[in-house]
């Protein structure tokens, strides 16, 4: 699928911390192909991001350091605590990380999810603007592969 300069945008912009010009991007993505993309493209950075961070080592996922992630996201702003639900983060994490399973879990849920916990991920790495543009380099190819 073609991951187009403004999906691109839009998920940089989030993941910058630039909520304003998040959600003005955002509101540009009318179009169902538009959506789809951005969706696959957020779905790529969180896999890619919590593979990075929770790498298993030896096969083995260090479920105490998924779970304190977790909580200290939540802590971070009541509003992250009320939309993230902490089992349903946990599924999400080791679902991405070949551990489990998110059967049952709606799709809106999965996105807000996706978005939190890749946004979290990102504001930990604090990275640079260059480290950023590297990061949604790599993603935006990987999509495109797909």
């Amino acid at each position: 699928m073609l991951i187009t300069d403004l999906q691109a945008a839009t998920l940089r912009a989030q993941l910058a911390g630039q909520g304003e010009e998040h959600q003005r991007l955002l509101s540009q993505l009318i179009t169902r192909e538009d959506q789809e993309g951005y969706s696959l493209l957020l779905a790529v950075g969180f896999f890619e991001a919590v593979n990075r961070r929770f790498q298993p080592t030896e096969n083995v996922v260090d479920h105490n350091a998924v779970i304190d992630f977790i909580a200290n996201l939540r802590a971070r702003s009541p509003e992250v605590a009320e939309r993230l639900d902490p089992m349903i983060a946990e599924r999400m994490i080791l679902h991405a990380l070949g551990k489990g399973d998110i059967d049952g879990i709606g799709e809106n849920t999965k996105l807000s999810g996706q978005i939190l916990i890749l946004s979290g991920l990102i504001a930990d790495l604090a990275p640079t603007e260059a480290e950023l543009d590297t990061f949604m380099s790599k993603i935006k190819s990987m999509a495109q592969g797909r």
